[in-house]
């Protein structure tokens, strides 16, 4: 049956629809890797990848953009699957990855890359971003594991767009900190849009790094005691070595899990809002102070008041092309550095002890100068994941040493 002819799942959402618009032009797609201590064949990866498309229904489907309003289709197609020669660096994958468009159809817009190694093997997740976002590509990396580890899914149900969601949610008291730490925020130089450049299949580089467990700890215990989060810190660290190397403002772009906002449900789909902070040079002689004042800004755009009003906001004015939406996205999503921090994700059970290592999510969005970093803290390390066509020498060790200075005992 041809994909286009399909049952229809439901419309995209305005935000998802806004995403599918720029992604006319603009493929963005990202990538996680799991380190696995274990020898995982073909077969295995297969039945688990069809496991977790019963329980997540967006991986399963394509996008039809021949209907009067763009909608999620069946595809009949299984989850792609590539082998990759046997040790081949998980990091050679992530560029390669961001390559490859994945197309609209015929769909799923989700693939996979298996890598045997000596002692295991390394599993490479990529989603088109109108089906999952970060937390959400996290959730399937998570319940694929699960899966190989011999654990049955449930069938989940199809989700709901985030408008529908959030137009439904309750009206909440704001306890934010309204008007705390927004001086910054009123820079006209936080409103720059960025400039996009044409999609050319360039690999991007990538530069990683693990904070080893002691520093993990000793970071999320300093954070505790300065009253603020391990996310600001980061934005923090970013910052800092930015305007070490010259840079007067800095702007910096972090994603915000509206599962973990707004109350919403864990499901592979798209749930987040952006928000950005902002920072002068004097900023970096005080790192915590930075870092306080990070968190107050996070915590007043993430409020579900103005998470709702944004939302709504949206879904009454969409885009109405693909121009539309690139210079909504340009506008949106410009900063000198995007951290995308999927938090802690180590799971219970049994598949945990497969887990040796997560990494990403790892991805590029077309914007002139852009710096993405993937943040996610599994088996007691914090790991860094930066791609970028522009690099900044050392941007993501210098972190990692800026980090250790502040938390230093």
């Amino acid at each position: 049956m041809d994909t286009v002819q399909g049952r229809i799942v439901r419309p995209l959402g305005a935000f998802e629809r806004t995403i599918d618009y720029y992604m006319h032009r603009n493929p963005v797609q990202f990538s996680l890797v799991a380190e696995v201590d274990r020898h995982v064949s073909a077969e295995a990866l297969v039945s688990a990848l069809a496991r977790i498309q019963d329980r997540h229904p967006l991986l399963g489907v394509a996008v039809d953009r021949t209907a009067p309003e763009a909608v999620f289709r069946v595809s009949e197609g299984a989850i792609p699957l590539q082998v990759a020669a046997e040790g081949t660096p998980w990091r050679s994958v992530l560029a390669d990855e961001q390559t490859r468009p994945i197309p609209p159809t015929p769909g799923p817009l989700t693939r996979a890359v298996l890598v045997p190694r000596e002692a295991g093997c390394d599993i490479v997740l990529t989603f088109a971003h109108q089906v999952a976002d970060g937390v959400g590509g996290l959730r399937a990396l998570l319940d694929l594991v699960a899966a190989l580890d011999g654990e049955e899914a449930v069938p989940g149900g199809v989700p709901e767009a985030q408008e529908d969601l959030l137009a439904r949610a309750g009206d909440a008291a704001d306890t934010g900190g309204a008007g705390a730490g927004t001086a910054r925020e009123d820079d006209e130089r936080m409103n720059l849009p960025g400039e996009l450049t044409p999609f050319s299949g360039r690999r991007p580089h990538i530069e990683a790094l693990a904070l080893d467990p002691g520093l993990t700890t000793r970071l999320a215990r300093r954070c505790r005691q300065e009253e603020t989060s391990v996310h600001a810190a980061l934005c923090a660290a970013a910052a800092v070595v930015l305007h070490r190397r010259g840079r007067e403002f800095v702007r910096v772009l972090s994603p915000m899990d509206l599962r973990r906002a707004a109350d919403l449900p864990d499901e592979v789909v798209v749930r987040f809002a952006g928000a950005r902070t902002g920072s002068v040079t004097a900023d970096a002689n005080d790192f915590w102070a930075l870092a306080r004042r990070t968190r107050r800004s996070l915590s007043h755009q993430r409020t579900p008041n103005a998470l709702k009003a944004g939302s709504a906001a949206l879904a009454g004015q969409p885009p109405a092309s693909g121009g539309d939406a690139e210079a909504m996205m340009a506008a949106a999503t410009a900063a000198d550095i995007q951290i995308t921090n999927l938090g802690v994700a180590d799971r219970d059970g049994q598949a945990a002890g497969m887990l040796s290592a997560l990494w990403g999510p790892a991805q590029i969005t077309q914007l002139r100068g852009e710096h993405v970093l993937g943040v996610v803290t599994a088996g007691g390390r914090l790991r860094m994941t930066e791609l970028t066509h522009d690099p900044v020498a050392g941007l993501v060790p210098e972190m990692g040493a800026v980090l250790a200075e502040a938390c230093a005992e």
